[in-house]
């Protein structure tokens, strides 16, 4: 019989992860380690047999309640961010509570869970990963939940004058366009003439203006000309295909910058994740910032699509639990600020409204409806969607999708944009629809096809006229092709030849679709028109890709913790009364002042679970000062005693300046942490750059320490 492997379970590894984090640590810091919550330890030791009488330690009911009890909600907020967010590092941390918590407060709580044994951190790739002590997680089993990261607001409702944009916009947007392409600075700034213009005809919604000009730069809608910009109309013919929510999402992402085809549909993902995880809820923006942060960095259930199959074929969809890696691309716009530009833009196209404001002053939304679905989707019954006066006024009615409407806007100018929008049809817009192939006839098919009433007559009468006038002269730039006789017969029965006729100019004079002169030789020569040499042709404009497909549906956070389920829920305690225990079994004990201002300080630090770790030895080691290249160290000691109220002294360079003081935050700026000191003597407060001392000691002295009264 072949011996079979025993499998073991995820909690043993993550067992097996922590203990080894123990034997990864400096041999001072093990051995204060062990004994702040074994007691003394006698030398040499061994490191394997002290790991297993500390997890003997940390299994004990009493000990579980002390620290799961000890825990504050802000402590129990960090906890939960360190347990969804995998692989969590400093930075992740950083950057998760960066609206939320200081560095200095996250600094010090992420050394102080350490401290007890709440946290470990170990290496992967490079990396210093902070993980939850897995010895815990039956205790912190009904406490850890990603709602406590993702938890509504209690504001003060306010009016929503949010403006929501509509396709209607979009038209009227793509008609302004066409009128005045001319209407940026080099910078891709709105020059002041285009503001006023735009103003007049869009009201206070110039910043939304500004999202879907920049969105449709950066998808390649508009394309700049030296002379302003051109619409691709083949992108904007795929870009209209889409729902409506669709090209929302599509315009508030690329608004923030030019993308790659697949980076675009990363963050378009991204974007309709977080909305549908927060929609029918009120948030702040640190609450969406949030949630993209955690849509994107957790690994996420493969999606199943439910089918109508056999029983068995749906039990094995419902038991399904593969994780998906998180997308390497999404957590990478999550962390890089993306998902805050996409935020502000979904703010001025009124995806987002705002709904309140708490009591901190921030600003609280809602997602609003318009992302729904069904909202504007394209009709079969386009009747009733414009009136046109015998004026030439077009007034367009709400409620149509783009897709509907394009068509119609080729040949328009837009007046006024509103719930009912209106459009000037002029000489100069319809000559603009005749440059797009379109006639007399069959505008006033589309006219006739939208039209609530009738068309006036006297429209009918002028497109006929400007008809007649546009056909008089017309400017031809491209590939022309002159063939006299029967070898213009021969051109368009040609099946090679013939389906790059774009136009007919005049007999046996052709312009042709070719794109460049390599192609035009190679098609003279395969339509076997041998005779013909150089020629230049019509240039055309390369067919676009479609849009990704979007999942509308969103994909919900992942919310499993991974933990077991426990036989038993530790019940917690009054901290208060877990805490004056200790003190007042401290204050029973005859020991020197200072070492019971040293057993204070731990539980202080929430060091202290139980009355038999208030031992002098657990003191022999603590730490005091820091040197060199030891950051964390540094800050650790700093952290102590701004605790404490103690005084520090920091020395920089070889010892030539060495500053004492009091020492009052920690703030971080860019890339450097800094400590606030009220200096002495004099008592000027002063920053110093923690990185550039040569190193930091804490100074015991009675007169800066908090005492209690035994």
């Amino acid at each position: 019989m072949a011996f079979r492997e025993p499998v073991m379970s995820e909690h043993a590894k993550k067992i097996l992860k922590w203990r080894g984090s123990f034997l990864e640590l400096e041999e001072n810091v093990f051995s204060e380690t062990m004994r702040t919550y074994l007691g003394e330890i006698k030398t040499p030791y061994n490191k394997h047999k002290l790991i297993e009488n500390l997890e003997s330690f940390l299994r004990q009911k009493e000990h579980l309640v002390a620290i799961k009890s000890l825990v504050t909600p802000q402590e129990l907020e960090l906890i939960c961010a360190i347990v969804f967010i995998p692989d969590c590092t400093e930075e992740k941390l950083t950057l998760f509570f960066e609206n939320t918590f200081s560095f200095s407060f996250l600094y010090e709580t992420v050394n102080n869970l350490e401290e007890r044994l709440i946290i470990f951190r170990y290496e992967k790739d490079g990396e210093i990963i902070i993980d939850f002590n897995p010895l815990l997680e039956n205790a912190f089993y009904d406490l850890i939940n990603v709602n406590r990261l993702l938890s509504e607001v209690s504001f003060k409702e306010t009016k929503d004058d949010t403006p929501v944009i509509t396709p209607e916009f979009i038209a009227c947007f793509i008609s302004f366009v066409m009128e005045n392409p001319n209407l940026s600075k080099q910078d891709r700034s709105l020059k002041k003439h285009t503001v006023e213009i735009a103003t007049e005809i869009f009201g206070q919604r110039i910043p939304m203006f500004e999202v879907v000009f920049n969105a449709f730069l950066n998808l390649g809608i508009l394309k700049e000309n030296g002379k302003g910009v051109d619409f691709d109309w083949n992108k904007l013919d795929k870009f209209v295909q889409q729902s409506f929510a669709e090209q929302l999402i599509y315009i508030v992402v690329s608004s923030a910058g030019h993308f790659s085809r697949e980076n675009l549909k990363v963050q378009a993902q991204l974007l309709v994740d977080t909305i549908k995880n927060l929609q029918g809820i009120s948030f702040t923006k640190d609450l969406f910032l949030r949630t993209g942060f955690l849509v994107a960095i957790r690994p996420r259930a493969q999606e199943v699509v439910k089918t109508s199959g056999s029983r068995f074929s749906k039990m094995l969809e419902e038991n399904r639990a593969i994780m998906a890696a998180a997308d390497p691309e999404t957590v990478k716009v999550s962390q890089t600020g993306g998902l805050e530009r996409m935020f502000d833009a979904a703010c001025n196209v009124g995806l987002l409204g705002a709904c309140g404001i708490t009591d901190e002053k921030k600003d609280v939304y809602t997602i609003n409806k318009v992302i729904e679905q069904n909202q504007y989707e394209a009709d079969t019954v386009i009747k009733g969607m414009i009136t046109v006066d015998p004026g030439m006024t077009v007034n367009l009615m709400p409620g149509f999708a783009l897709k509907d409407v394009l068509p119609i806007v080729k040949f328009m100018t837009v007046t006024r944009y509103d719930t009912v929008s209106s459009f000037m049809i002029d000489r100069q817009s319809i000559m603009r629809g005749f440059d797009f192939g379109l006639t007399s006839k069959s505008i006033l098919a589309l006219l006739e096809e939208r039209a609530a009433f009738p068309i006036p007559d006297t429209l009918s009468i002028q497109l006929e006229e400007w008809n007649d006038s546009y056909s008089t002269a017309s400017f031809y730039r491209g590939f022309v092709l002159k063939l006299d006789g029967k070898a213009a017969l021969a051109a368009e029965h040609n099946s090679v030849l013939a389906p790059h006729i774009h136009t007919v100019i005049a007999p046996g004079i052709y312009l042709l679709d070719i794109k460049d002169d390599e192609e035009a030789i190679a098609l003279i020569k395969k339509s076997k028109l041998d005779f013909v040499g150089k020629i230049k042709t019509a240039r055309i404009e390369n067919q676009s890709p479609d849009f990704f497909k979007l999942n509308l549906a969103g994909r919900k956070i992942n919310d499993r913790t991974g933990f077991e389920v426990p036989d038993e829920i530790i019940e917690t305690e009054d901290a208060d009364k877990i805490t004056d225990k200790m003190y007042a079994a401290l204050g029973k004990l005859k020991l020197p002042h200072e070492q019971k201002e040293g057993l204070e300080l731990r539980i202080l630090h929430k060091v202290i679970v139980n009355s038999s770790q208030l031992n002098p030895a657990i003191l022999r080691l603590e730490r005091v000062n820091a040197n060199a290249m030891d950051f964390s160290g540094k800050v650790y000691i700093i952290d102590l005693a701004i605790k404490a109220g103690e005084r520090i002294e920091m020395t920089f360079g070889s010892g030539e300046l060495s500053v004492e003081g009091v020492p009052l935050s920690i703030n971080k700026r860019a890339d450097e942490a800094y400590v606030e000191i009220v200096v002495t003597p004099g008592n000027v407060v002063r920053e110093y750059a923690i990185g550039k001392a040569s190193s930091v000691r804490r100074l015991r002295k009675h007169d800066y320490i908090n005492k209690r009264n035994y």
